[in-house]
């Protein structure tokens, strides 16, 4: 034991020596090795805790989604994850950014379904050239501004104070930033005659006879980004006391949104501009108050052969007595802002302000109770116009109960089909104006 002791201690020593030899042959390799060594294992912690945060947040969405069905979809505020799982009847997703009301009383409904393809619409005028096509995977008939000048509705010749204007846009993906805007002039004419002198770059052509807005939509701004960007000009007897440029616009560019719904909305001396749901401008002061707008006037300056602006689905409408008062009040309301399909019972996202308001109005009044009343035009079968209205009242219902949260027993639904005309079924607005749905309170 006396040798082993001893003997036990060298054979440790040399272990230790021998170690401190290696590490020393490997110098800066062994430390690389020890380093990457770290970086791979806090890769791997920080990995795995990601992972899990991750799988939180994906299992969250499970256990919400199930509360939310045993719930009945209760509220539509909550977010657009809600939205998305929640089973409304036209199973939509909404993005509840956007605070556009569309007017419920149509003065102006353009579509060009009574114009013959490639000819100029009856209803407008021009310095310029266009033409009414169809286009590849878009429903419906558009407006090509096929040159350089400007385009005005002849059918409007007065505006109210309060009015909302809105139109499809689209440009084919060859559009460039070289390209020249789309301008929206709403503006004040003493004459027709005189709407080419706002045309861009016609300043000095009737610069003094200027008053109104001028708003500007393109798809890309400079420097290749496909990123859109806007602008305005507020004119007031000739002078332009005030112009800005917006830069960054998303729901409108060539990347992924060369078709976007256009909204205006006038209060007053207010005006507000929505691409999609995407709020562009809130001017309070955009309008004076000593001039008339009696106009609306697009215009375009040059550009390559095919990149073309479309119009399509323009609609001009204003707003009558409050809501709450016309239901509380009067027991009756009936709008033209909530839209469906074409021939169908779903709803399009441009109906949600409107449905919302109606659904604030039970919530606030618990003891009200509504019937629904659909109603179509005249074009088609009768009978398959009565069904589609019936169908129509009951996607309202849908969603006032699904996505909102009224109780079933507050809401009766009908349909009247084409039986009850408000106006003539031989023009678009006439036809637009008997597409609409009543709110009756039952008592």
């Amino acid at each position: 034991m006396k040798l082993l002791f001893p003997l036990m201690i060298m054979l440790f020593g040399i272990q230790i020596s021998n170690a401190q030899k290696i590490l020393e042959k490997l110098g800066d390799k062994a430390i690389d090795a020890a380093e990457k060594t770290v970086e791979r294992r806090v890769e791997k912690e920080s990995s795995e805790k990601t992972d899990k945060v991750l799988d939180g947040v994906f299992e969250g969405k499970k256990d919400k989604k199930s509360k939310k069905d045993k719930k009945n979809k209760n509220n539509k505020e909550n977010s657009s994850e809600e939205n998305n799982n929640s089973n409304s009847s036209s199973s939509k997703s909404v993005n509840r950014s956007s605070d556009f009301e569309p007017g419920n009383q149509v003065l102006v409904m353009e579509d060009f379904v009574q114009d013959a393809i490639n000819d100029f619409p009856a209803n407008w005028n021009t310095d310029a050239s266009g033409k009414v096509v169809t286009i590849s995977d878009l429903d419906g008939k558009w407006l090509e501004l096929t040159t350089n000048g400007a385009f005005i509705m002849q059918s409007v010749r007065s505006l109210p104070e309060n009015f909302t204007f809105e139109f499809d846009l689209y440009v084919a993906p060859s559009f460039s930033y070289y390209d020249q805007p789309l301008w929206l002039g709403m503006v004040n004419l003493n004459s027709q005659k005189e709407f080419p002198i706002w045309k861009r770059f016609w300043e000095k052509r009737g610069k003094e006879k200027r008053n109104g807005v001028l708003l500007q939509m393109h798809p890309q701004q400079e420097g290749g980004q496909k990123l859109g960007f806007s602008e305005y000009e507020i004119w007031e007897h000739g002078n332009k006391p005030f112009s800005n440029v917006l830069k960054g616009i998303k729901n409108f560019n060539l990347n992924n949104n060369n078709l976007v719904k256009v909204q205006i909305w006038r209060q007053g001396k207010r005006l507000r501009v929505y691409f999609g749901d995407e709020k562009i401008w809130d001017l309070p002061q955009a309008f004076d108050g000593n001039s008339k707008i009696n106009s609306l006037i697009f215009s375009r300056g040059e550009a390559k052969e095919g990149n073309y602006f479309y119009l399509s689905n323009i609609r001009l409408a204003t707003s009558g007595e409050d809501v709450r008062s016309q239901i509380l009040k009067d027991g009756k309301y009936s709008t033209n802002a909530i839209l469906f399909n074409s021939g169908s019972s779903k709803l399009k996202s441009e109906s949600d302000s409107s449905i919302k308001k109606i659904a604030d109005i039970l919530k606030e009044n618990p003891d009200l109770r509504l019937k629904i009343i659909g109603h179509t035009d005249a074009d088609g079968d009768q009978n398959a116009n009565l069904r589609l209205s019936k169908e129509r009242a009951e996607s309202v219902k849908n969603e006032l109960i699904n996505i909102y949260g009224i109780n079933s027993s507050k809401l009766q639904t009908d349909g009247k089909g084409e039986s009850e005309p408000v106006a003539e079924n031989s023009t678009s607005e006439g036809k637009a104006q008997n597409r609409r749905v009543e709110f009756i309170r039952i008592n």
